[in-house]
């Protein structure tokens, strides 16, 4: 019983929180659906690294795609599995709590991977591009989004509300993009929205 009303009251917290992002000009719902929807048609299955509150995750399940969604933090990836299940796109989302340094999957598994404000946490993104590219099949596409530097203001002043600190890594998706075409991949585009820098490549 308690642990049902700690995620109740953290799924409360995070709509909450959703709400005081959109007042201050940040929708994140409308920005997973910007980042993905840049990467054209995608074939699955998905790979989204880094779960966060599985808003990436969701937004590749509503394109029809079956997703694998990895993350070290399992207690995130329970609240990922809660708002996915409110959203109707459990069946769809395999939450695998674990490295994506050291993903436990065949090279040329995925159709396309995601990595979604992921690498601004990375000090050291190599291992999980390296990974990414590993197990991403030839023609796979590649999404790598970030916060522009007004979206990690607002994310910033947030946390800041919160009594928090937001750290942030030197990790862009232009610098990814850059190591990720030393391996092959080709830049397919380059958009900004929503908060968001967006870079799509193609394996």
């Amino acid at each position: 019983m308690k642990e049902r009303e700690e995620m109740d009251r953290r799924k409360a917290d995070f709509h909450a929180r959703s709400e005081r992002y959109a007042r201050l000009g940040f929708d994140r719902f409308a920005a997973a659906e910007f980042v993905i929807g840049a990467g054209g048609r995608l074939s699955g299955p998905a790979l989204d690294v880094g779960t966060g509150k599985g808003l990436t995750a969701m937004a590749l399940a509503r394109r029809g795609l079956d997703v694998v969604s990895v993350d070290p933090d399992a207690e995130e990836q329970a609240l990922a599995l809660l708002l996915a299940d409110e959203a109707g796109l459990a069946g769809r989302i395999r939450f695998a709590c674990g490295d994506a340094s050291d993903l436990p999957f065949p090279g040329g598994h995925f159709g396309c991977a995601a990595l979604v404000g992921v690498l601004h946490h990375l000090g050291d993104p190599v291992p999980v591009l390296g990974e990414t590219a590993r197990v991403l099949k030839p023609g796979g596409i590649a999404i790598l989004a970030d916060f522009s530097p007004e979206g990690l203001e607002i994310v910033a002043r947030v946390h800041r509300e919160d009594g928090r600190e937001h750290p942030v890594t030197g990790a862009t998706p232009e610098s990814a993009a850059a190591l990720l075409s030393t391996r092959g991949f080709a830049v397919e585009a380059r958009l900004s929205g929503h908060n968001h820098d967006v870079v799509v490549l193609v394996k």
